[in-house]
């Protein structure tokens, strides 16, 4: 398989269906509400009306992927289940399902080092199960964990995450979150605002629930990374700022301005949007920024690395975005 030219660009926002997982689903899932349907040579994945994901050969096919990893210009990517993850499961199938689909992607990344890496999904309906697994998926190398911005209507800063984030920070494994069943998500039925607006909504709302609890500090060695740029939230950052200075409530759990924890978080670079990708690099700073897709739906940046150009960034902060934030964080180059 022909791999692009020059240093490999690592992606750490991508999306993979084994088909052993799959069949899986196919089988348990629709008892619970969850089905995989067969239409027209594609395959739906459903567990709510609002949740649903539309998946071709490019999800599950590994060939297919890699053939598209090369027309893409991408050289490794970081393999994570989508939405709907699998909340919506009883606690014993949520954890087989996350074994099935943890275990599928180690195998594709023993086949392939240089070219995958996997984020362990997680049955977090059971957090001791999920504790469980991140020990198991990470002596079986994956090197990071994937999950929805909540759980249920759960919000990632509830006290009974906290045993997940000490096994995380003791493995050092970052945490990815990604959009999921968003608030207020039935008001925005018409033209992909569940997406567009949605998702940018809804991981600013974790993300700042996550400050404001205080979680991030009593979780200080924790690594949280943020899908699509982290949303609205390098954009109202400031805002919030005004909040604590004239809300006393928003001085209860943290000491410090909303905005300093900006530079604690992660973020990938899926703005859609050279300013917006600029604003997030001039507040977060370009360590904490990492180069991410969201290959294959159609809502990915078709072209990241140009974005990132555009910006006007030197050629060493381009490198660090695109490659060596991403090869750190995920240990990719040995111990970190």
């Amino acid at each position: 398989m022909r791999r692009p030219p020059g240093r490999p660009v690592v992606d750490v926002h991508s999306h993979f269906f084994p088909d052993r997982f799959l069949r899986a689903l196919m089988r348990e899932g629709a008892a619970h509400g969850a089905r995989v349907e067969e239409r027209g040579g594609e395959r739906l994945v459903w567990s709510s009306p609002h949740q649903v994901a539309k998946i071709g050969p490019v999800f599950y096919d590994v060939p297919a992927r890699l053939q598209a990893m090369d027309r893409w210009g991408i050289g490794l990517q970081a393999l994570s289940l989508s939405p709907p993850m699998l909340y919506w499961a009883p606690p014993a199938l949520g954890r087989d399902l996350a074994r099935t689909f943890n275990e599928e992607l180690e195998a594709i990344c023993r086949a392939h080092p240089d070219r995958f890496v996997a984020l362990a999904t997680l049955p977090l309906q059971d957090v001791d199960g999920a504790v469980a697994e991140v020990a198991r998926a990470a002596r079986a190398g994956c090197r990071g964990v994937y999950v929805g911005t909540n759980v249920n209507g759960r919000y990632l800063d509830a006290v009974e995450f906290a045993p997940l984030y000490d096994a995380a920070a003791r493995l050092r494994l970052p945490v990815f979150t990604h959009p999921l069943n968003n608030a207020g998500e039935d008001r925005m039925d018409r033209w992909h605002l569940g997406n567009s607006v949605g998702n940018p909504g809804e991981t600013a709302l974790a993300a700042a629930r996550l400050i404001m609890s205080g979680t991030l500090d009593r979780h200080p060695r924790l690594a949280v990374v943020l899908a699509h740029g982290g949303g609205s939230l390098p954009f109202i950052a400031a805002r919030m700022d005004h909040a604590y200075e004239v809300r006393r409530e928003c001085r209860e759990a943290i000491a410090e301005r909303p905005s300093s924890y900006l530079r604690r978080l992660y973020f990938d670079t899926i703005t859609h949007g050279d300013a917006a990708l600029a604003l997030l690099i001039r507040t977060a700073g370009p360590g904490r920024v990492l180069l991410g897709t969201d290959h294959p739906y159609d809502m990915a940046d078709p072209a990241p690395v140009r974005r990132l150009r555009r910006t006007g960034l030197s050629s060493t902060a381009v490198e660090a975005i695109s490659r060596r934030n991403a090869r750190r964080l995920l240990r990719l180059d040995g111990a970190a």
